[in-house]
């Protein structure tokens, strides 16, 4: 899993640092005027307009009816990301046999920097989520299944300093929210090859995760979720963690393949 840089003050850029706060105000409080997306960053709406008209001018802003707004080349660069990404490309096709067997929903989930990404969801007709899990939105990983299983593959050092920045944020009552009970569950997900949700993300909704390993350590995991009126008693313990693994198998073959191919 990718590391996060070393916090040194001396390689930022202030500009670009602005620039990003501007993008990421837009992003979380939608179209806003010059003067309230100044007052808000505590800027003067000179400075602010200068990286607005940088960021019109590349296509990442948009003046609509005398707001601004985040533009599509967002979406086109997000895309291509996500298109390109490893798990999504070998992962798609396993993840919809998967779901299509357990007629629940099937996630593929990447990590970075210590946050954990859904690149992709399929379900069945019949499949249930609380809609607790967005696309592309960053989670936590102490509160899925999904980002157990990458804490589990990481060394002491660098698991602690994940814990350290992030924290342990509580979902729901059930999530694991003690260090020492979290690397606990961690040495057993190791053993296992598997990890559980039970409800910690979102309540009455449970899950199973499998890592997914590529050459050269996990590149992300694909976790099942649903119901947990459905997903319980044998199914939740074994049945489905069987099935799980075996998808995370058939996309490592998948990938390691074409990685050694491309070597």
């Amino acid at each position: 899993m990718t590391k996060p840089p070393a916090d040194d003050d001396h390689t930022t850029i202030k500009s670009v640092d602005t620039s990003l706060d501007i993008v990421e105000k837009l992003t979380h409080t939608g179209p806003m005027t010059l003067t309230e997306l100044a007052e808000s960053l505590s800027r003067s709406p000179s400075n602010v307009l200068a990286h607005l008209r940088t960021l019109q001018r590349r296509g990442f802003a948009v003046k609509e009816n005398g707001r601004y707004r985040p533009g599509l080349r967002y979406y086109e660069v997000g895309y291509n990301i996500k298109e390109n990404y490893p798990l999504y490309v070998h992962g798609t096709e396993p993840a919809d046999d998967l779901a299509a067997e357990t007629g629940e929903f099937v996630w593929l989930m990447v990590a970075e920097q210590g946050r954990g990404y859904y690149l992709y969801k399929t379900g069945s007709e019949g499949a249930v989520e609380s809609g607790a899990y967005t696309m592309g939105s960053r989670w936590h990983l102490n509160a899925t299944a999904s980002g157990k299983v990458v804490l589990a593959d990481m060394d002491e050092a660098h698991l602690d300093e994940i814990l350290d920045t992030h924290g342990l944020t509580s979902m729901t009552p059930n999530t694991i929210t003690d260090r020492e009970e979290l690397k606990s569950e961690l040495e057993t997900i190791r053993e296992q090859g598997f990890a559980r949700d039970k409800e910690e993300a979102a309540v009455g909704i449970c899950g199973v995760a499998a890592p997914v390993r590529g050459l050269d350590g996990v590149i992300g995991a694909i976790a099942v979720s649903g119901p947990a009126s459905r997903i319980k008693d044998e199914y939740f313990h074994d049945e489905l963690p069987k099935k799980v693994k075996e998808t995370a198998d058939i996309i490592r073959i998948k990938y390691n393949g074409s990685s050694a191919v491309d070597r």
